[in-house]
């Protein structure tokens, strides 16, 4: 599956077929299943349609590459925009947004102002995680800022070796802990490859957190990964609010709706901003059906 996702990724991604989408107005299309659009006045009616669905969001920012610390300031802003229809939701950052690599000291000190705005909102933030080689960084960065925002959360990749010994501990201290298989392959000596050891890992990870007290946020649209967090759910007898269900908007719409519709919590991942067209070719090359529904699309057009 990864060689077939890199070489659909490839080919969508292509300069010819990407020139061809945007003149045949295919790409917009399909965007718009899976992207909320490029500025917060085009998110505020899918917030109204998800919401009204019972489905909590996270809103995420797809900035163009060359202007990656966007990222803050339209995060914040759109918190604004929002009014108070911003409460309860979840703001997803990446370092790379916050310039950690370059500059630590400035990459806290804009956590903590978007951690800040958030609080003034009653909405949350989760810091995300960049690949393997980040890992360590990033996680002092959370651990910094979280001591004085105990609501910011951390996104754990379970295929990395490293994320079931921190787990635990996070654990311990109540964190908002987000895990997922990771969208970064790690090498061999720091990650699970197999897909099926990287879903074992990530259940051992989900029954840490649930077992020692942290809210897991459960990032999987795997049907099988969504019955056993549930299961252990209920062996550790904890209800609606003490975990929750994650996944992407435009994928599996239906089942989000129906986690919600028999008491459990849901939240979509919505994102928006000006490098639509590079998130969609990720989506559409992970799922090989729609993919080959893009490509057909795009040839009844011409």
């Amino acid at each position: 599956m990864g060689r077939l996702h890199a070489t659909l990724r490839q080919l969508i991604g292509s300069p010819r077929v990407r020139s061809a989408a945007l003149a045949s107005g295919v790409a917009e299309e399909f965007a718009s299943g899976y992207v909320a659009g490029i500025d917060i006045d085009a998110v505020v009616p899918v917030v109204e349609k998800l919401s009204g669905q019972g489905l909590d969001l996270s809103l995420t920012y797809l900035p163009a590459p060359d202007d990656e610390a966007a990222a803050v300031d339209e995060l914040a802003a759109s918190l604004a925009r929002l009014g108070d229809a911003a409460s309860g939701v979840e703001l997803s950052i990446k370092p790379s947004q916050l310039s950690l690599a370059a500059d630590p000291a400035g990459a806290r000190a804009r956590l903590v102002g978007l951690c800040e705005a958030a609080d003034d909102a009653g909405a949350v933030v989760t810091l995300e995680m960049q690949g393997v080689g980040c890992f360590d960084k990033t996680l002092g960065l959370w651990r910094a800022v979280r001591s004085s925002h105990p609501d910011l959360g951390v996104t754990l990749p379970a295929d990395v070796f490293e994320s079931e010994r921190v787990v635990g501990p996070l654990a311990d201290s109540g964190a908002r802990v987000r895990l997922c298989i990771g969208a970064y392959p790690a090498p061999k000596t720091l990650g699970h490859r197999r897909e099926q050891e990287k879903a074992k890992a990530l259940v051992r990870c989900l029954r840490a957190t649930m077992e020692r007290g942290g809210y897991a946020m459960v990032a999987s649209h795997d049907p099988t990964i969504i019955s056993i967090a549930q299961e252990l759910a209920r062996r550790n007898e904890l209800g609606p609010e003490g975990y929750e269900h994650q996944m992407f908007y435009g994928v599996r719409p239906l089942e989000q709706r129906r986690l919600v519709d028999i008491g459990h919590r849901c939240r979509t991942y919505v994102p928006f901003g000006p490098a639509w067209y590079e998130y969609l070719t990720t989506q559409i090359a992970a799922r090989p059906r729609a993919a080959y529904n893009y490509l057909r699309a795009l040839g009844d057009k011409r």
